[in-house]
């Protein structure tokens, strides 16, 4: 029933969008702070059918504007077919990247010239944060660019559900100031830039990535995205004594929000919003200078699937401006803030559990694993993730042990840590790809796939006592 619901979702997932259609313009909206007499388009992607508590991981199809020009403001939501914005207790954006080939559909991201990854000029996820750049600066466009949009949306009801990727384009036709885009990820170039908090204790955990600017310019506008748990994002300038530039803060949502009211809760909230820079004068800096993006997060438990992206947009140098080393603080910087009423900046403590698809179709949080216990008395053991399931998944192995995940699917999967003594997850895999894991700490790990976090779980017990010795016969399984 799980395997036959798992696969359900799957292929509901997996569905082809419709292609991008255009519908009216208007006024610019509140969220762009741009020139009202401006022009927004609005243009959506869909529909989109997600399953039961399905996940959907794709690149919906887009497409700019029918009209050149600059970006001056750019936002996204999830729509039902009458354009009402669907609420993240229900369906989550959790991560949407817009990538711009240019005409041609060769233009690369300047972060990862050795990669195929198109230029990221916009993204957004549960922070749902607008792009806005100050007055007279753009990022150019045209009709002919060829736009992509890779999407993650999480479903968080049984039944199904239908959406569209709505988004919102506002364009100015005089000349501006060019801006170009540079994502500063703490883990760069990959389609998953994920790694997890151990929560051992310590108030914080940081992670930090150097990048050598390939061109001078001035920083006019710093966006991020942080996952839950997430204190700050910092942007430094290591040649001039380390000084910090931008701290992205995270704002939460408040506790009487919806979204903590979910059940089961498949995954730690992340921040409801996370604030914005921007300046007209800018940071100004040299080319093949260092700049550094650090994410700190809470370390006091784990924070598993973390992420820490600066989306930084760079202007030309000034004309006639001095190569000046370490240039004065702007004086014009403006920091905007969460728009919603009762932020938190402090990570909520959240509980995460398993879960469990009744006969019914509904999913209800666990903390019990599926079927006996698999005592394994040696040194290692193995788990074949297949067919939506964990080949076992009640383990019980000694400190130290080291388990080992394969997965021969052509399927993506994971495992990740819900609860436990220490936060770890692995890449999503597929066609063979593994992953291992060696148990230090003793106690019990909540694990699942991220990916089908209410079909596929998995608990490994952990004691207190190193691994017992092989049996004569060299058998690992229980005596």
């Amino acid at each position: 029933m799980v395997r036959f619901l798992a696969a359900l979702a799957l292929l509901l997932v997996l569905a082809p969008a419709a292609r991008a259609a255009s519908t009216p313009v208007t006024p610019p909206p509140p969220e762009h702070r741009a020139d009202p007499s401006l022009t927004t388009y609005v243009q959506r992607s869909g529909p989109f059918k997600l399953g039961p508590y399905a996940t959907l991981k794709t690149s919906a199809k887009v497409q700019p504007p029918e009209v050149a020009g600059a970006i001056v403001g750019m936002d996204a939501r999830l729509v039902d077919a009458d354009g009402k914005e669907l609420p993240q207790y229900v369906a989550m954006l959790h991560h949407l990247v817009f990538t711009n080939g240019g005409p041609d559909g060769e233009r690369r991201d300047p972060m990862c010239p050795k990669k195929t990854t198109r230029e990221r000029f916009f993204g957004t996820s549960e922070e749902l944060r607008a792009l806005t750049l100050p007055p007279g600066y753009g990022y150019p466009t045209t009709p002919a660019d060829r736009w992509n949009a890779p999407i993650m949306v999480m479903h968080h009801r049984g039944g199904f559900q239908e959406f569209f990727l709505e988004y919102r384009v506002t364009i100015d036709p005089r000349p501006v100031t060019p801006v170009t885009p540079y994502w500063l990820s703490v883990i760069p170039c990959s389609p998953d830039p994920q790694w997890s908090v151990p929560g051992r204790g310590s108030k914080e955990h940081r992670r930090s990535r150097m990048y050598a600017m390939p061109t001078a310019g001035r920083i006019v506008a710093v966006g991020g995205h942080l996952h839950g748990g997430a204190n700050d994002l910092i942007l430094s300038q290591p040649a001039c004594k380390h000084r910090t530039l931008v701290t992205n803060t995270p704002f939460y949502a408040p506790a009487s929000d919806k979204l903590y009211a979910v059940k089961p809760l498949l995954h730690e909230p992340d921040p409801k919003a996370i604030s914005w820079w921007q300046s007209p004068t800018g940071y100004a800096f040299r080319k093949g200078e260092d700049l550094k993006v650090t994410a700190v997060y809470d370390n006091l438990r784990p924070h598993t699937r973390v992420m820490g992206i600066s989306h930084v947009y760079v202007a030309p140098p000034l004309p006639g401006a001095p190569d000046v080393r370490c240039s004065a603080a702007p004086p014009d910087a403006q920091q905007l803030g969460a728009q919603f009423e009762g932020p938190r900046t402090t990570p909520p403590t959240v509980g995460l559990t398993l879960a469990r698809v009744g006969k019914d179709g509904l999913a209800r949080s666990t903390t019990t694993a599926a079927g006996t216990a698999r005592e394994i008395e040696g040194e290692s053991a193995t788990v074949t993730v297949r067919d939506f399931r964990f080949s076992s998944t009640n383990l019980v192995v000694g400190r130290g042990a080291v388990v080992r995940w394969r997965f021969p699917d052509d399927e993506q999967h994971d495992v990740t840590l819900a609860d436990g003594p220490v936060g770890f997850a692995s890449p999503w895999l597929r066609d063979g790809g593994g992953y291992g894991k060696r148990f230090t700490e003793p106690g019990r790990y909540l694990l699942m796939c991220s990916l089908h976090s209410a079909y596929m779980s998995q608990v490994v017990t952990v004691r207190s006592t190193p691994p017992r010795p092989p049996r004569p016969d060299g058998d690992p399984r229980p005596r």
